[in-house]
């Protein structure tokens, strides 16, 4: 049975209840479209209170849930995204604190409850659009200002963990003890179909371009079966390893601004989405990210976008009383871009044209079949307008891949 809105209203209240409320009014102010998740559809709220001494304030929120057609086959996605909110994120917080750190890890939205049960996956959290918050164009790769950003608050997400495991093992062990990847239980025959179908084209649009070096790489992956090598690089028990984001495409970070001389700089980012957060190496998110907001331009400065996340990362681990020598040199950074960077480069074959689409255009993929086969067959087939773009933007990708990997 789909949650109404007084359902909906029910669980704000509950989230309330605890705050010496002497009375709390709840307005629901709209929804999400459909292509605004696909997994997932967001109500929006205003909560007004009034606390016993009188105090009145108005907070405004959003309410993630489930879609209904989709609550059975990926219920284990959305109670990890409860899980990351509910417990791995207030731990981080509290280790910070613990050790007295300075410039703490909080990019992400305030939670207020969460809700895993039969009938419905919910997470109520902060509205960051009220709160004066903004996705970044998404056909458009991300600016250096905010790529750098970006990386600077991932640095502190992955530092967190490698500090957390070494001082507190046992402690970490349990935190992270049932933090089986997502993606191993999605990639299924559909998506290992997908993934070839993907690489076919991509080989095609090198080979009318004359990159041939290009096409034949993608050639040498199709022949190698790029089922087997994502299902590899997925199921590799990695020590060196770090609690990650998971899904690090461009609508799932939203920048708050400042002006300088008619110029807006970012300067805070908030990280959402955190279904498919997993225990893997940094690069797993990093070349995810990378590869999915960049262009040549962007990729030029690579070794620069490298240095500015590991100084963050060296930093952190430091202020939580740890040697980044010793856990995570930068030297093994390195080592393993080569070794998981293909993550990236898959990710981009399969999903850059639905990332740089626009809305209307991802209108046709088929987000409420329980079909799927048929679901992500639409996600392949779907046609975007900036072409050129597209093919421009893959390229560099696939070269950037091409020539780092072959060192």
């Amino acid at each position: 049975m789909p949650i109404t809105d007084d359902d909906i209203k029910t669980y704000i209240r509950e989230a309330f209840d605890n705050q010496n409320l002497s009375s709390c009014e709840i307005t629901l102010t709209g929804s999400n479209e459909k292509t605004d998740g696909y997994a997932s559809f967001i109500n929006f709220a205003t909560v007004s209170t009034t606390t016993k001494d009188g105090t009145r304030e108005d907070t405004h929120i959003a309410v993630k849930v489930a879609r209904e057609s989709l609550l059975q086959s990926f219920r284990y996605a959305f109670e990890r995204e409860s899980y990351i909110y509910s417990t791995i994120l207030p731990k981080f917080n509290a280790f910070q604190k613990e050790n007295k750190v300075a410039e703490v890890f909080s990019s992400f939205p305030k939670c207020y409850k969460t809700v895993s049960d039969e009938k419905v996956e919910l997470i109520i959290m902060d509205d960051l659009k009220k709160k004066g918050y903004e996705l970044y164009d998404r056909k458009k790769p991300m600016d250096l200002d905010h790529l750098k950003l970006v990386l600077q608050e991932y640095a502190k997400l992955h530092a967190i963990p490698f500090a957390l495991r070494h001082k507190k093992k046992e402690e970490f062990k349990q935190l992270v003890g049932d933090f089986k990847d997502n993606m191993i239980t999605i990639f299924d025959d559909s998506w290992r179909r997908m993934l070839a179908q993907g690489f076919e084209k991509a080989g095609g649009v090198m080979k009318e371009k004359g990159k041939l070096h290009l096409y034949q790489m993608c050639e040498g992956i199709i022949k190698k079966n790029a089922g087997d090598m994502m299902m590899e690089l997925l199921t590799t028990e990695e020590p060196v390893s770090a609690i990650l984001h998971g899904d690090c495409w461009n609508n799932n970070f939203l920048f708050e601004y400042k002006v300088e001389n008619s110029t807006r700089i970012p300067l805070q980012v908030a990280i959402v989405d955190w279904q498919l957060s997993r225990l893997h190496s940094p690069v797993v998110d990093l070349s995810y990210f990378l590869y999915s907001t960049s262009s040549e331009e962007q990729l030029e400065h690579f070794d620069e976008l490298l240095e500015v996340y590991y100084e963050s990362f060296s930093k952190c681990i430091e202020e939580l009383g740890c040697d980044p020598e010793q856990l995570f040199p930068m030297s093994t950074l390195k080592s393993h871009w080569k070794k998981y960077s293909l993550y990236g480069l898959f990710m981009v074959v399969l999903c850059l044209h639905v990332m740089m689409s626009d809305k209307e255009e991802t209108a046709d993929i088929d987000v409420d079949s329980d079909n799927s086969e048929e679901r992500n067959q639409s996600f392949m087939d779907m046609k975007i307008k900036n072409v050129g773009e597209y093919h421009k933007r893959l390229a560099a990708v696939l070269g950037h891949y091409y020539e780092y990997t072959k060192q």
